[in-house]
């Protein structure tokens, strides 16, 4: 018969329950474990609790993981981990046996573990301002000599591939949708399945190529600052092991998941740092996009669990009420990262006045974190006009001449690069109508280390006249685009052949806006860039 959690935790907060010293007992609580702190060691239960992705509903199960969990962390602190004791009926009650062999008949296991100082661990060290870059580098080094001593083959890549990304990630949507409206708005929950779905779908190649290249390993896992203490070198503790699809998998998931946890506790330059620092040491900097997405995919876990939490029975309602507040964090956190272009891209939209430039880039930001700047607005600021005003000239004249819009193009593309530099993404809502300043977009892009995308917008003449006859008759646009200019436009436009067709999307009349996105943010996700 099962002990209830209830009377484990009432009976192993007695220190008579325990063979050696204990003052007091602390007890700390997860969704699937309970942790007593008992003198110099640690004491962790599993609890009796079948959640799909976990099964500790019997006696044989709980200690089969017991076991796991003190093989699996010894490969990273032997020191740390001693043994699996038994939880017996004393004649006061429960009790944990000391160092000797299983007592039976036992009636759960507890992991063994030296007693960390907390006032050690990484998330404390975070808080008390002793962390620094350098310090970050020391961790980076130990994780990346850890992944690439990693154990894989063929069932570890089976189990932890690219299938097993899909199946966790479905699970995931699955598992925290009944969550909607509570940790999480349906807004955040469909951007973060729009994303992880295209992103997996579009980057197909790469995945395989994770796989091909031996880098699907045995991590740890749920590697986060609250599972690393800066004690006797850099101690890394409470890996994952109740689930090998869990563990298994792209090293950069547990890299991702120590950064994501930094920027998610306000760290955001730790967390670059260690990014950098990390991916170096591996020699995998050009992957920056894939480890956003492994980031986003763990804080959506962390979210789930913290939800999981916030619903937990067996913790009191102020508990809960912080880990329902915490999961709201994570999923905030994915959402961001959901939005975000890594590395920034410079998005040059390219096409005649009607054709849909300042539409799709308005689109563009209800699901990418994308700058928008345009040339009508800059040109006008630069004449000291109002935005909305209009001025109506000849085609070519006053500030529609070629040297005024230089002027404005080149002002265009200095804004650019500063934010691109910063990790910003831009969409550029220009016409560019000749080789020369799409050019310069070009090596805008360069300058401003991001990716370049050409979204040539050729909707037709006839639909140009439809979209310029209507605009005419709202108030509030910023462009002076209109009917009677623009068949000088038409001579004026050199289609944008230059651009290799990996940097340029052409879009038609024959799509709505909803499919324009689509394709525009499917181009954004993929690898070359």
């Amino acid at each position: 018969m099962t002990i209830s959690t209830q009377r484990i935790i009432s009976e192993l907060t007695r220190p008579v329950a325990y063979t050696h010293a204990v003052d007091e007992v602390e007890v700390i609580q997860t969704h699937i474990s309970v942790v007593f702190l008992a003198g110099d060691f640690a004491y962790k239960i599993k609890k009796p609790v079948d959640l799909g992705f976990l099964d500790f509903t019997t006696l044989e199960k709980r200690r089969h993981f017991c076991e796991e969990e003190l093989r699996l962390n010894r490969r990273l602190s032997p020191e740390i981990y001693l043994r699996v004791a038994s939880i017996t009926e004393g004649p006061e009650g429960l009790q944990i046996r000391g160092p000797e062999p299983f007592k039976e008949p036992a009636v759960d296991y507890a992991v063994v573990m030296e007693r960390l100082d907390e006032t050690r661990l990484l998330s404390a060290q975070l808080m008390e301002g002793s962390v620094d870059l350098t310090t970050m580098g020391s961790i980076a080094k130990r994780i990346a000599d850890f992944h690439r001593e990693a154990e894989t083959n063929e069932h570890i890549t089976t189990t932890g591939g690219t299938r097993a990304v899909v199946f966790n990630t479905e699970e995931d949507f699955q598992q925290i949708e009944p969550y909607v409206g509570d940790t999480l708005s349906r807004r955040t929950f469909e951007r973060i399945a729009d994303y992880t779905r295209t992103f997996l779908e579009v980057n197909r190649d790469v995945f395989a190529k994770r796989e091909v290249d031996g880098w699907i390993r045995d991590g740890h896992g749920d590697l986060h600052t609250q599972h690393i203490c800066m004690a006797d070198g850099i101690q890394i503790f409470d890996c994952i092991e109740f689930n090998e699809r869990f563990r298994y998998g792209d090293v950069l998931v547990d890299a991702a998941f120590l950064a994501m946890d930094l920027e998610r506790l306000g760290y955001r330059d730790l967390a670059r740092g260690f990014t950098d620092a990390y991916l170096e040491l591996m020699d995998q900097r050009d992957l920056l996009f894939l480890f956003n997405f492994y980031a986003c995919y763990r804080a959506v876990v962390r979210g789930k669990v913290e939800g999981f939490r916030s619903r937990d029975p067996d913790i009191d309602p102020a508990e809960a009420d912080m880990a329902r507040e915490n999961a709201g964090a994570f999923f905030l956190l994915a959402e961001k990262y959901a939005r975000s272009l890594v590395p920034p891209v410079l998005i040059t939209g390219c096409g005649l006045m009607g054709s849909g430039k300042s539409t799709l880039a308005k689109a563009l930001g209800s699901c990418l974190d994308v700058v928008v700047l345009s040339s009508d607005r800059i040109r006008k600021e630069l004449a000291g006009l109002e935005p909305t005003s209009p001025h109506h000239v000849p085609f070519g004249s006053d500030i529609y001449s070629r040297e005024f819009g230089a002027r404005t193009y080149t002002e265009l593309h200095n804004r650019a690069v500063t934010l691109l530099k910063g990790g910003q993404s831009v969409f550029l809502d220009a016409s560019y109508m000749t080789q020369d300043l799409r050019d310069q977009a070009v090596e805008a892009a360069r300058e401003g280390g991001a990716g370049f995308l050409l979204v040539h917008l050729d909707p037709g003449e006839e639909k140009l006249l439809e979209r310029l006859r209507k605009r005419m008759l709202k108030k509030g646009s910023i462009s002076d685009g209109r009917e009677e200019i623009l068949e000088d436009q038409i001579r004026a436009f050199r289609p944008p052949e230059e651009i290799p067709e990996e940097q340029k999307l052409t879009l038609t009349s024959s799509e709505a806006l909803e499919l324009h996105v689509r394709e525009t943010y499917r181009r954004l996700l993929t690898a070359d860039r």
